[in-house]
């Protein structure tokens, strides 16, 4: 087992590490999507962007496999840490960048390849098409977005599932859609460090929502957890590219 990362904050819970500014965790470990993403970004000449990065689960072996990235988060604090993180061999290839979503904006044509894992479902539905859309631009001709977003079986919301799958049925766009997420905390959380709603999002959706953004998908699918468990289907994994 490998030592703990004396940068990173302590964590109680094996294979997450908690975020500083109350979004939830970093996987220790690479989700088949992020993995394809670090292996893509490192085969092309372009820039790759991670946004969302956190404290660079994915961005490290990009970089280590020869990539250029430029990592975003909106805390601004992960990403001091992430370049502590990065070797002095690789620190000519990273830019870092604070960022929020939806409203950040890149020139067109920015990247070869854009990873979003794991920030999309802490957005509402209209902040997640906008932002696919504007991926579209920000990727060259051929480029590729990688997605990775938890699903309405894990976390705290599980216990919303079977409302979820009526959702589903009836057509509901965002079936999986928390409003009262803290209350679905248990007893220990302290509600005022939990984001107000959450967004779960399974592979239909994320299908549907590059579709409209112009992409051609590539692959939709539930993927396994990264970190202790490795729940089924604990989040919904998308591989889309734009035509060229």
């Amino acid at each position: 087992m490998n030592a703990p990362d004396p940068l990173l904050p302590p964590s109680k819970v094996a294979g997450l590490v908690p975020t500083l500014n109350n979004t939830g965790w970093m996987t220790e470990a690479l989700d088949e999507v992020s993995e394809a993403f670090t292996v893509y970004a490192a085969s092309i000449q372009e820039e790759s962007l991670d946004i969302g990065c956190a404290y660079g689960v994915a961005t490290l072996p990009a970089l280590a496999g020869g990539a250029r990235v430029l990592a975003c988060d909106m805390e601004p604090r992960h990403l001091e840490i992430l370049r502590q993180r990065v070797p002095e061999s690789d620190q000519s290839r990273l830019r870092t960048q604070p960022a929020v979503m939806p409203d950040v904006s890149f020139p067109p044509n920015s990247f070869g390849a854009i990873l979003c894992a794991r920030a999309l479902h802490f957005l509402k539905g209209g902040d997640i098409g906008l932002t696919i859309l504007r991926m579209h631009d920000w990727l060259v001709p051929g480029g590729r977005i990688f997605i990775v977003a938890d699903s309405p079986y894990a976390g705290p919301w599980y216990k919303n599932a079977p409302e979820y799958e009526r959702r589903k049925a009836a057509g509901c766009p965002w079936p999986g859609f928390v409003q009262n997420y803290r209350e679905l905390l248990s007893a220990s959380a302290k509600p005022e460090e939990h984001p107000e709603f959450m967004n779960p999002l399974d592979p239909d959706i994320l299908r549907r929502v590059a579709t409209a953004a112009r992409f051609e998908v590539l692959e939709a699918r539930w993927l396994r957890g990264a970190s202790a468990g490795r729940m089924e289907k604990a989040h919904a994994g998308l591989i889309a590219r734009k035509p060229t």
